[in-house]
């Protein structure tokens, strides 16, 4: 912004005048970054400043981010299923720290000790915010005590009831627009095996304005508006490109069906690879049912418009900060919680330690900091968000973190980085990706190595060749020392969303989730 102000200026005055625009003020006495959390849901690296899709891909915003701040390009999630991955995420802790390992489970009710990324900020003065799918998508993994304020947000499937447990939580959370249940549901994919879930196409009579992620950009655009005499932390997830890929005609348009790609894989893939590795892959039918019904192309399409619409509200909320006075004081952080397969490995879906599970689009802004338009091919996972954040941010050291500050790469994303990427599935099961390499190691000692250079694809498992056991061992020692018990699931509780209280089921132990 450009200010002239004669003679001598006050010092409260120049502090005003920063952080003034558009008449939307921030008093901050104390010049903390705000930051904005933006996480999308199951994308995996078919995005422009990536290049994992081998095709054209429409992601203006998603690059246009890339090119104001830090784009990282070898960037993996610490756990490649939606509720573990966002568990670490936001509580600093790998899953086999905390014993969260999958979707099941809810960790306020095992872990009410511990203290998450936006109650961690709102306890060190800021005023947390978030709306949408931030932590997993039921109550019992999103505690009041993180927020001041947050607007819960259910996924646009018109063929789930009201009576879908999900639903009835948020209903007792305090949400109050229920979805209606169309009479009866007609597969937009016309592949009735699949389900209502595996499925694609626009819902018929919706408008993109009553979509759900838009109604998390409305929220956005409400609380942008407001001054704020706090730093704030606000957090935004938007649910796209998750199945069901139901998004508006216009994000289909944007892919003619021949110009789609399909990933090249190799026949008898799952050869070299480990039982544990096989039975991953082929955990469900999905790739067979999409195949053998000639829909890949169209499948592959489907995802591709919900990105299209996933960076349409990302590019509204990019323009929302830059007009609210408060982008010249905000870090932006934006990921996926994971990747996805289209067919390689014989898998559709997630929940595999290969390269097209666990690399996702990350990417950070921090003003005064970061070189726009850089990039940075360093290996590293989510785990190193919080720390940096506190780090950025002038937070206490929090000690109980897993990760590491990643603020030298944000200065210099050419600096020496000594750690690898971990991710993790499952108790026991990890994968270490260091600059070159990626291990794999199973929870019975079974192993995987590939040399992404060469084998850009890993086709080619060379963990039984000796002349590779230096690098082997290199990695191994990354691998967790030890994988906590898993902890029990949400079956073991009763939970009380109004009051945010569990019980256990079987000691009638009362733990309350409030703190």
């Amino acid at each position: 912004m450009n200010t002239t102000i004669p003679g001598i200026a006050s010092l409260t005055t120049l502090i005003w005048a920063w952080g003034c625009s558009n008449g939307v003020c921030q008093s901050r006495a104390d010049l903390k970054m705000n930051v904005l959390y933006i996480t999308v849901d199951d994308m995996r690296d078919y995005v422009g400043y990536l290049n994992g899709y081998e095709g054209k891909v429409y992601t203006p915003n998603i690059d246009r981010l890339a090119s104001q701040g830090v784009g990282f390009t070898n960037a993996h999630t610490a756990a490649t299923v939606s509720c573990p991955s966002r568990n670490a995420m936001l509580t600093g802790m790998r899953p086999s720290t905390t014993g969260l390992y999958d979707n099941s489970q809810w960790w306020k009710a095992v872990h009410p000790e511990i203290v998450p990324m936006p109650q961690y900020f709102r306890n060190n003065g800021y005023y947390t915010a978030g709306a949408g799918k931030v932590f997993h998508h039921t109550p019992g993994n999103n505690p009041p005590c993180s927020w001041d304020e947050f607007q819960p947000q259910v996924f646009d499937d018109p063929w789930v009831t009201s009576e879908w447990p999900v639903e009835k939580y948020w209903l007792d959370y305090g949400y109050r627009e229920p979805r209606v249940a169309y009479p009866e549901w007609k597969p937009g994919s016309s592949i009735t095996e699949l389900g209502p879930e595996m499925d694609w196409g626009p819902i018929p009579g919706k408008e993109e304005k009553d979509y759900g992620d838009v109604q998390i950009v409305n929220y956005a655009r409400s609380f942008l508006s407001e001054k704020h005499d706090k730093p704030f932390f606000l957090a935004l997830g938007t649910f796209k490109p998750h199945i069901p890929w139901h998004v508006p005609q216009k994000y289909f348009d944007l892919y003619p069906l021949d110009s789609i790609v399909v990933p090249e894989k190799l026949e008898n893939d799952l050869d070299d690879v480990p039982a544990i590795g096989r039975k991953l892959a082929l955990a469900n039918k999905d790739y067979t049912i999409i195949k053998d019904s000639g829909q890949l192309k169209q499948a592959v399409r489907a995802y591709l418009a919900s990105i299209s619409f996933a960076d349409a509200q990302l590019g509204a909320i990019l323009d929302l900060l830059d007009k609210s006075g408060y982008a010249d004081n905000t870090i932006i952080v934006f990921w996926s919680d994971h990747g996805w397969h289209f067919g390689t490995k014989e898998h559709w879906h997630k929940q595999t330690l290969w390269e097209e599970c666990t690399r996702i689009p990350f990417i950070m802004k921090v003003p005064g900091m970061t070189t726009a338009g850089t990039t940075c091919d360093r290996p590293v996972d989510m785990m190193n968000v919080f720390p940096t954040l506190i780090s950025l941010c002038g937070l206490p050291v929090k000690k109980d973190l897993d990760g590491h500050d990643m603020t030298p790469l944000l200065k210099n994303p050419e600096s020496e980085w000594q750690y690898p990427a971990i991710s993790e599935i499952k108790r026991g099961n990890a994968a270490v990706r260091s600059q070159d390499w990626r291990y794999i190691r199973y929870n019975d000692g079974t192993e995987e190595l590939y040399n992404r250079k060469d084998d850009p694809h890993e086709w080619h498992n060379l963990a039984s060749d000796p002349q590779y056991r230096s690098i082997i061992e290199d990695h191994l020692k990354w691998i967790p020392s030890s994988f906590a018990k898993p902890v029990p699931s949400k079956d073991s509780y009763f939970f009380d969303p109004a009051s945010y209280t569990f019980m256990e089921r079987q000691t009638g132990e009362f733990i309350d989730g409030r703190k």
